[in-house]
């Protein structure tokens, strides 16, 4: 609201702020960097030109499909390690993928829906929409390029969730072998 009020620099410093907070929380920077993508096209399909409109829904459209793809090329890999004897461990950095690229198409639809329906909500004036417009459009702007400090943040982020993951699973394995030491010993006393 502090943008369509007109204090654009207040704006823009509190989602900079905002963006930094978000970036460095687990899955940060990928998620805010989809987000920002997203807001910066649906914004550009409402104020761009007719032809600038029409090249932010076929990336957003592209980006999907790319994801819907990568999702798929998981899943075969996924299958595949299973077929050739692989552990659940082994498939786990495929299934990571199919999870996030699930997430992404998820942002991308969700996100296109809500902006839409604020961009042209037509309870408030032309102008106004306009200025929401070019506010969502900023906001992308910031958050697509956003970087976690310190690191290169996609691939501190991908080993962050192939360690996370792998950690869940080890934990699994251990339970699963737990359990089966407590019924082995529960059949040993009985």
């Amino acid at each position: 609201q502090r943008f369509v009020d007109g204090d654009v620099d207040g704006a823009k410093a509190q989602w900079t702020a905002k963006g930094e907070e978000l970036v460095e929380v687990r899955y940060g920077e990928q998620i805010l960097n989809t987000v920002g993508t997203m807001y910066k096209l649906v914004s550009k399909e409402v104020i761009g030109s007719w032809s600038e409109g029409m090249d932010a829904k076929v990336k957003a459209a592209g980006m999907q499909m790319d994801a819907a793809k990568n999702a798929a090329n998981a899943a075969q890999t996924t299958q595949n390690t299973a077929k050739d004897g692989g552990s659940d461990e082994d498939a786990l950095p495929a299934m990571i993928e199919i999870m996030w690229n699930m997430t992404v198409i998820d942002i991308a639809s969700s996100i296109r829906e809500v902006v839409m329906k604020v961009l042209k909500d037509q309870s408030v004036s032309s102008d106004i929409r306009k200025k929401r417009a070019n506010a969502v459009h900023e906001l992308g702007i910031i958050w697509e390029g956003q970087k976690k400090s310190g690191t290169d943040g996609m691939q501190q982020s991908v080993r962050n969730m192939y360690m996370s993951a792998t950690a869940a699973a080890m934990e699994a394995t251990l339970d699963k072998v737990k359990k089966e030491e407590e019924q082995h010993a529960a059949k040993a006393t009985s």
